[in-house]
Order: C-alpha cells, then sequence, then structure tokens
C-alpha cells in the first residue's frame, strides 16, 4: 500500500523544512522526502548570513524578496527557541565592508548611495570609527562600509529547530532517494522513492541543485545548474569579533562558540565535492590580510557545497505552469538561509491560502519556458 499525503516535499534542506513547518501549521498532512539528514547539503555548508543588502548591487524585487524574509526573523528565531529549545543565535552585529584600497572604497561608496536612496541603512566609517567597532583590524583597513541591518545566524542549527518544529507539527520524514515525480497526465500524483510510491495532490521540488535533475523525471526543464562554494572554519576562541567582516570576494563569519568561518568560492565545476588548497589558501589570505591575529588561530575544518543556481540568479517559486499540483521551491543560490522564511511562508499561501502575499511573478517557473 503506497503512503499518502495532502503534500510531499522533496528535499530536505532549509528550504524544504521550513516549507514542511508552514505547511504542517497551516493544517496539511505533509511528508518530507530527504535522502540524507535534514540540512546535509548546502544548508548547512553555508554561512549562515542574513544580508541583503550585501548581497544585492541595486533595488528590485529579489532585494524586496530578501528585506521581507530578513524581517521574519526575529520572530522565527523566538518561536523555533519556544517550541524546540533550540537557539539559532541569530545575530545582529551588522556588516562591515572593509577598505584596503581606493577601489574597494568608491565600491563602498557607491553601494552606500544607492542604498541610502533606496531607505536602507548604510553608512561610511573612516579607520578610526571601524577599529572602534572591531579593534582587531589591520593597519591595510582604511575605512569600510558598515551596514547595521546585515544579520546572520548558525545556519545548522536553524535547519536542525526547523525539522524538529515540522515534526512537532506531525510532518512525517522520509529517508530515502526521490527517483522520479509522478504524473498522470496534467496533473502530479505524487513521487517515487526508491520502490515505493507516496502519493499526494501537490509536491513542492525543494530539492536545491538537484531540482533540474528530479524536473526531468516528469519531463519538465528546469535550468538549475550546482555552483560549489568551499568555507574554512577557524576556531577562534575566546571570541573577539562581533561583526560581519568582508574583505574584497570574502567573507568571515564569527559564531557564538567562537568559530569563525571564512568563504566562500563560486566554482562551476558540477556536482565535485573536493576542497582545494588554492581557495582555502585564498580564504587564509584574505582573513588574515584584514585581521592579522587570525594567522594564529587554529584551522578546525573545510568543507563544501552546492548551491542551486538559475541562470538569472533570482529564485524559482511558485506554481507549475500547466501540471497542476507542483510547486518550485528552489533557485536560492547564495541566498537559501536568508530566504527560507518568506519562501515557506509564500508556498503556504499558496497551498493553502490560494492568495500569495508577494508578488511571484519575477520568480515563477513559467520564465524559463518563454
Amino acid at each position: 500500500m503506497a503512503r499518502t499525503a495532502d503534500v510531499v516535499v522533496v528535499g530536505g534542506g532549509v528550504i524544504g523544512c521550513a516549507i514542511a513547518y508552514e505547511l504542517a501549521k497551516g493544517g496539511l498532512g505533509v511528508t518530507l522526502v530527504e535522502r540524507g539528514t535534514p540540512g546535509c547539503e548546502a544548508s548547512s555548508a553555508g554561512a549562515g548570513m542574513l544580508a541583503p543588502q550585501a548581497e544585492s548591487s541595486a533595488p528590485g524585487p529579489l532585494l524586496a524578496l530578501k528585506l521581507a524574509s530578513k524581517a521574519l526573523y526575529p520572530d522565527l528565531a523566538f518561536e523555533l527557541s519556544e517550541r524546540t529549545g533550540l537557539d539559532i543565535e541569530y545575530e545582529t552585529g551588522g556588516n562591515l565592508h572593509c577598505f584596503l584600497d581606493e577601489g574597494d572604497e568608491a565600491v563602498g561608496r557607491a553601494a552606500c548611495a544607492w542604498q541610502r536612496e533606496a531607505g536602507l541603512k548604510a553608512e561610511l566609517l573612516g579607520r578610526a570609527d571601524a577599529l572602534a567597532l572591531e579593534p582587531d583590524l589591520s593597519a591595510e583597513v582604511r575605512g569600510a562600509l558598515f551596514l547595521p541591518d546585515d544579520h546572520w545566524v548558525n545556519n545548522p542549527r536553524l535547519v536542525t529547530a526547523l525539522a524538529n518544529a515540522a515534526a512537532q507539527e506531525r510532518a512525517a520524514f522520509v529517508t530515502g532517494e526521490v527517483t522520479a515525480i509522478l504524473r498522470t497526465g496534467d496533473r502530479v500524483t505524487g513521487v517515487r522513492v526508491g520502490d515505493e510510491a507516496v502519493r499526494s495532490a501537490a509536491v513542492v521540488l525543494a530539492a536545491g541543485a538537484w531540482s533540474g535533475q528530479l524536473a526531468a523525471t516528469a519531463g519538465l526543464t528546469l535550468p538549475i545548474q550546482p555552483v560549489r562554494g568551499q568555507i574554512v572554519c577557524l576556531e577562534g576562541v575566546p571570541r573577539r569579533h562581533h561583526h560581519l567582516l568582508h574583505v574584497k570576494d570574502h567573507y568571515l563569519v564569527p559564531r557564538v562558540s567562537g568559530q569563525i568561518l571564512v568563504g566562500a568560492s563560486v566554482e562551476w565545476v558540477g556536482f565535485v565535492k573536493q576542497v582545494t588548497a588554492e581557495q582555502i589558501r585564498a580564504f587564509l589570505d584574505a582573513a588574515m590580510r584584514v585581521v592579522p591575529a587570525l594567522g594564529r588561530v587554529p584551522i578546525q575544518a573545510t568543507w563544501a557545497g552546492f548551491r542551486p543556481w538559475a541562470p538569472d540568479e533570482r529564485p524559482v517559486i511558485g506554481p507549475w505552469p500547466g501540471l497542476d499540483g507542483l510547486v518550485a521551491a528552489t533557485g536560492h543560490f547564495r541566498n537559501g538561509i536568508l530566504l527560507a522564511p518568506v519562501t515557506a511562508r509564500l508556498i503556504r499561501e499558496l497551498l493553502v491560502d490560494h492568495a500569495p502575499s508577494f508578488d511571484l511573478t519575477p520568480f515563477l517557473p513559467d520564465r524559463f519556458l518563454h
């Protein structure tokens, strides 16, 4: 006898777990299928930044979506703590983009200008003010762009808390690999997990970098590709830093534990999960250039993961055109942690309320079908 559910969520990363939690809270019978441990891929491999301003180059629908999602985090952190007892370490210290040369300053001034014009908080700091925030900065740092509303969380804790909260709402978790999205004509009927079918009225495709492969099993084209990112984790105890630090194309994220995550690369190598000497050297060089004392800190771990990239670098959120019951929630690229709360809310609004509160036009999957 096949399993049945109102909705099957394919993928147990931060997006899938957040969606399972929202849908279960909304009264639907949810089954989430994940081939490994929830959050074992990109969701745990990232650094947990909630940085809509740092990760944007201009106003537009994507920035609006990022800001809407970040605004949900204070309540989400409290809710998850109350429900699960897990602290996701939501931190609000802000983001320092450090200037090492005139080129950095020019980029910072331009970013500050458009962000202020858009009504966002941004401040240009001289060296003395930057040092007042982070005394360990190197003599090379001549100033910084300060973005106080860029925040961060402990992303592995976040995924664990979302999974636990979803389970408390009676979402079922199935460990196994989805081998096909099942359809009869113009309607999805569920998924195949190994040799077993899980029947459902709706399927949410939230499989990250693997979403394109799974869409193909239903005869659909979804141009999602994997983009590898590597990170090095420094021990950094006792904790000395309380802001996100950016230098050139690299970032440093301090954790409550005292760990410092340094990343991250953007590599088009397919599904090759390797940590390379070249990238780790680049991370360490950048870290020591902005904070020389990190040269004496032990390396605790290194890892890599795959971000799901769409050709226009916008997430794919919404119903699949011409195929009833299939909803996409993928392609979040560098912003999966940031966009998880708003994505989950939108999927709930689509499937439960049938009225999304945000204009999904720029994010619908049908943009790839023309």
